[in-house]
């Protein structure tokens, strides 16, 4: 290869003489290469052939066959030809172009922008680096011929941030399917906006279709906006922020609403929808944050509010919580010092009436002030110190007046090792308490300062099954106002008389399991306790990782005057995308003659192009325990279809549910190159706040 310069400098000294080089072009100096160069002087024509590389600024031009013009510093190639303008690269058939203005043009052009290849009849590089096509054909399908393409008219690209065409054809393989006035895609590695629409038909609501914005703001904050139509309920409108910039900075905020223009009544076995003539506004606002606020202060809080305890399993389906039949608020305000944390706080709690239909407060504190010192060693004393102090404001539901209390105490703890392996802990605190309860006319009705101590030990013996924890702990209550003990009372000031043991025994770090319970030693004045009653709930648990693909869990509490308060059994194999099992059974004394029970399975092929998943929920209703079985029916029924093309992810899902939910709705999404839509954009985020999405590709509620 042989470049100019060095042809003029080794040309025979004769030669020089004969002839002068023209003074250089103004602007940025070109270098080039070529297997053969040929220079006209009197066109100021350049002719570069084979292997050439043109060189000016940022540009750089590769091709076989290419005319320059030195004087106006423009080129062209009849042949192939390459231009690269430091960001993109642009290949043609043909092309020109310009160094002065960093333009160029080619023609029957290919190039590659993010996920996307581009053909074109024509391309245009501008000097401010947008490129410009026309008659183009592009696609992120990387098969050959691809799968599915998109025709326009022109396609407008700024590299690195986003690509717009107008008029465009939709094709799969040769055959149009659908026309778009413009398509907009981002080409960012996060993309600023995605649009998806979710069509299904529902036995309550009626033909459907659900459409989800979701917009980045910055690599911290992100939105969904949602606008539904329902046939037979009208328009919903939602949106969702998820804000996450570290640990110490997480927050979503929820919201959705929907006027009705009718509704459900259910009989039972039946539902009857009744056409109100007034229209329904049903609503939903959730919230969490934790916050911190420089190295010392925090803030958190819940919101949880909405119009009925149904909401979910009519417009929030992938809710793991289908019905709500209670919500709890909160917010807190932490301030850490150097010994001592302070919280001020404010909490309420809401119940669902019997028609579901509305919530009433039951319990609110506000505000709430703690104030809790760390384990301090004053002067030489041998054991440890801790203070603590609240006031609260308190109302409950059902009395007649408002309480406000505050109180302080202190808390002295060591620890003996008494051999290897075996311990003692005692502890020994006294605290103060002030009650003021106030009538709701004003009126104060009880006013009173009381005192309580409390003794308790802990011996643990570390033995081959596990840590064994022996803990007796006796509290007692003081007259008002004295340090006398309150023996007259119905309880004999006695609060606390217990002993408990406990064992902790840890296989492995995968196995463990957990046997608990205790003896009440206390006696009343009104009536007496036998044995049966003073025996503390037996309550047993046994949690197993055999793998990453099997998790056992069994947890039991039985009283042996009440007989068995709650249980539950767990056990689930296999993974999200792949093959899997499971099931549950579940039991709980607040409604003792239903037991709940959920079985799962889905099937996949060993490179999971698809999945079918199943799952049911039924209860049934037993007389003497689990044994005496009456009736049983399935509550809740779902299935779903899920398939991987190559450039296409769909999924096909059902719901049966009580409330009129007979649902079926279908996905399809465009993989768009290395995108893959089965997995929400930052799933992760939204697990911390709506934990069913944690194991699933919903991207919604």
């Amino acid at each position: 290869m042989t470049r100019a310069v060095l042809f003029l400098l080794h040309a025979v000294p004769a030669a020089a003489s004969d002839y002068s080089l023209p003074a250089p072009p103004p602007g940025p100096r070109v270098d080039y290469s070529a297997e053969t160069v040929e220079f006209d002087s009197g066109r100021s024509s350049l002719h570069l052939s084979t292997g050439v590389v043109l060189k000016e600024s940022t540009w750089t031009v590769k091709g076989q066959d290419i005319w320059v013009d030195t004087a106006r510093r423009v080129g062209r190639s009849d042949g192939p030809i390459l231009m690269e303008d430091g960001v993109s690269a642009v290949y043609g058939d043909a092309g020109e172009f310009d160094f002065v203005k960093h333009t160029g043009r080619l023609y029957r052009s290919s190039s590659g922008h993010a996920d996307w290849r581009i053909h074109a009849r024509r391309a245009e590089l501008g000097e401010d680096r947008r490129l410009e096509y026309r008659g183009a054909d592009f696609t992120s399908c990387n098969a050959v011929p691809p799968d599915y393409h998109f025709h326009a008219s022109s396609v407008s690209v700024i590299p690195k941030k986003r690509m717009l065409a107008k008029n465009v054809l939709f094709y799969l393989g040769p055959v149009p399917i659908f026309y778009m006035p413009f398509l907009y895609k981002s080409l960012k590695p996060d993309h600023l906006v995605r649009w998806r629409t979710q069509p299904g038909l529902d036995g309550r609501n009626g033909p459907y279709a659900k459409n989800t914005l979701i917009t980045s703001h910055s690599d911290s904050v992100y939105s969904k906006l949602f606008a539904d139509y329902y046939m037979q309920q009208g328009f919903g409108y939602g949106g969702e922020l998820n804000r996450r910039k570290g640990e110490d900075s997480r927050a979503v905020l929820y919201g959705y609403r929907i006027k009705e223009t009718s509704t459900w009544d259910s009989d039972g076995a039946n539902n009857t929808r009744i056409v109100t003539s007034t229209q329904v506004v049903r609503w939903q606002v959730l919230g969490d944050i934790y916050q911190a606020l420089g190295s010392s202060n925090s803030f958190q809080g819940r919101l949880q509010t909405q119009s009925d305890a149904d909401f979910n399993n009519h417009y929030s389906r992938s809710s793991s919580l289908r019905v709500t039949p209670d919500l709890f608020n909160s917010a807190a305000f932490v301030r850490r010092f150097s010994q001592v944390t302070a919280r001020l706080s404010w909490s309420r709690y809401d119940v669902a009436d019997d028609t579901r239909r509305k919530y009433f407060k039951t319990t609110e504190s506000i505000p709430r002030l703690d104030v809790n010192s760390s384990s301090l060693r004053i002067w030489r004393l041998p054991w440890l110190n801790t203070f603590n102090g609240f006031a609260d404001s308190t109302y409950v539901r059902g009395r007649s007046y408002l309480e406000k209390s505050a109180g302080a105490g202190w808390q002295g703890t060591r620890n003996f090792q008494l051999a290897r392996g075996v311990s003692l802990t005692p502890s020994l605190s006294y605290n103060e308490t002030y009650y003021n309860r106030m009538a709701t006319s004003g009126a104060p009705i009880f006013d009173a300062l009381i005192g309580r101590w409390n003794a308790n030990g802990t011996l643990r013996f570390d033995t081959p099954l596990g840590g064994l924890d022996a803990t007796h702990a006796y509290q007692q209550r003081l007259k008002h106002g004295t340090l006398q003990h309150d023996a007259g009372a119905v309880d004999k000031g006695v609060e606390i008389n217990a002993v408990t043991l406990s064992d902790v025994y840890v296989l492995n770090p995968r196995a463990w399991t957990r046997l608990s319970s205790g003896y009440d030693f206390r006696t009343y004045r009104d009536h007496s306790v036998g044995f049966r009653q003073r025996v503390q709930p037996i309550t047993a648990e046994v949690n197993w990782q055999a793998s990453q693909k099997l998790a056992f869990t069994v947890h039991e509490d039985y009283q042996l005057d009440e007989g068995n308060r709650a249980f539950l059994a767990d056990i689930h194999w296999g993974d999200e995308e792949g093959n899997a099992a499971g099931g549950s059974v579940f039991h709980n004394d607040s409604d003792p003659t239903l037991y709940y029970g959920s079985l799962k399975f889905a099937v996949a092929p060993s490179s999971p192009t698809w999945r079918v998943a199943a799952g049911v929920h039924a209860l049934a209703v037993c007389s003497g325990g689990a044994g005496g079985l009456r009736r049983g029916r399935i509550f809740d029924k779902e299935l779903s279809w899920t398939k991987r093309w190559h450039d296409f992810y769909t999924k096909l899902s059902g719901r049966v549910r009580a409330g009129g939910v007979k649902e079926v709705a279908i996905r399809i999404d465009m993989k768009f190159g290395s995108a893959d839509p089965k997995k929400a954009p930052r799933r992760d985020w939204e697990a911390e706040w709506f934990p069913e999405r944690a194991g699933t590709d919903e991207f919604r509620p």
